[in-house]
Parts: structure tokens; C-alpha cells; sequence
């Protein structure tokens, strides 16, 4: 098996490679990579720690997510550039390659157990990513609510003083 740092080296490149590829643009090819990285390696701990292919994918997707919204803001890019080469590493090629290769091989529920793989890993990746949207949204939708709340409370207070300074 291959040590943490190669782990990390081999996603890195491999996410930067695939953003040269999409043509991402020069300066977030980097952050791509990290992202990748990041994704990645929360993958490998999380299916150290508790084997379960779907939990990995699932926390490693959320992951990416979180980093995928933040740098989109700090760097003024769509959130697409960065997450599409972000979940390369997350992407089970092998299993839908295996599903392919046995179905042709006449091997059907060898077959259906890889494709039920790639579902699953494929639905892990699609929550992760809805579960940090779906939160992101929801405290934008409190932050301008409560910016909402307190210029009213503001054009309150100051018609009040101009009612108080007419009256005077």
C-alpha cells in the first residue's frame, strides 16, 4: 500500500491533471488539486478507521463540499470549476469497469453486485454534496433574514426620531 504522503501526492496531481484537462483556469489548479487531496484523504482515513465504503465517500464528499463552497467565494468561481475535478479521486471507475466486464462475460450477479457498488458510492458522493448545499443555502436565508430584520429595525428607530424631532 502506498504511505500517506504518496496518497496525497497521487491525488493531488491526479485531480490537477484531470482540471489541465477540463481547462480549468491556471490559478485555481492548485486549489483544485487540494481539494482533490482533501477529499481524498478523508476517503482513505475514514475507510481505515471504519471500512465502510459508503460512509467514506459520504464524509469525503462533504469534504470537498465545504472546501468547494469556500474557495469558490474567496476566489470568485463557479462552484463547478472546483467540485467536478474534486471528486476524480471519489469516482468508482473500477467497479463500473468490473460491472461492464462481468455483464459481458455473461457473469450477471457478479455483474449487479459491482453495478449496486457504483450506486452506492455514486449516491454517497450526490448526498454529501446535497447535505453541504442544502446547509450553505439555509444559513444564507438566515444571515439575509436577520440582515432583513435589522435594517427594519433601523428605519424604525429612525422614524421614530424624525416623528420625535417634528413633534419638537
Amino acid at each position: 500500500m502506498f504511505t500517506i504522503i504518496e496518497q496525497f501526492a497521487l491525488s493531488f496531481f491526479g485531480t490537477v491533471a484531470f482540471s489541465t484537462i477540463i481547462n480549468v483556469p491556471k490559478r485555481a489548479l492548485i486549489y483544485c488539486g487540494l481539494t482533490g487531496a482533501s477529499g481524498w484523504m478523508t476517503y482513505y482515513f475514514f475507510m481505515s478507521w471504519f471500512g465502510d465504503l459508503i460512509i467514506a465517500n459520504f464524509m469525503a464528499a462533504l469534504v470537498i463540499g465545504i472546501i468547494y463552497i469556500y474557495l469558490s467565494r474567496k476566489l470568485r468561481l463557479p462552484v463547478i470549476i472546483l467540485n467536478t475535478p474534486a471528486i476524480l479521486p471519489l469516482v468508482p471507475g473500477n467497479a463500473a469497469y468490473l460491472f461492464i466486464r462481468y455483464a459481458v462475460q455473461g457473469n450477471y450477479q457478479l455483474s449487479v453486485s459491482y453495478l449496486m457498488d457504483v450506486f452506492k458510492v455514486s449516491g454517497a458522493i450526490v448526498f454529501g454534496f446535497m447535505f453541504v448545499n442544502l446547509a450553505e443555502q439555509q444559513i444564507r436565508r438566515q444571515r439575509q433574514e436577520r440582515a432583513r430584520r435589522r435594517l427594519k429595525k433601523k428605519a424604525a428607530k429612525e422614524k421614530a426620531e424624525k416623528m420625535k424631532m417634528a413633534k419638537s
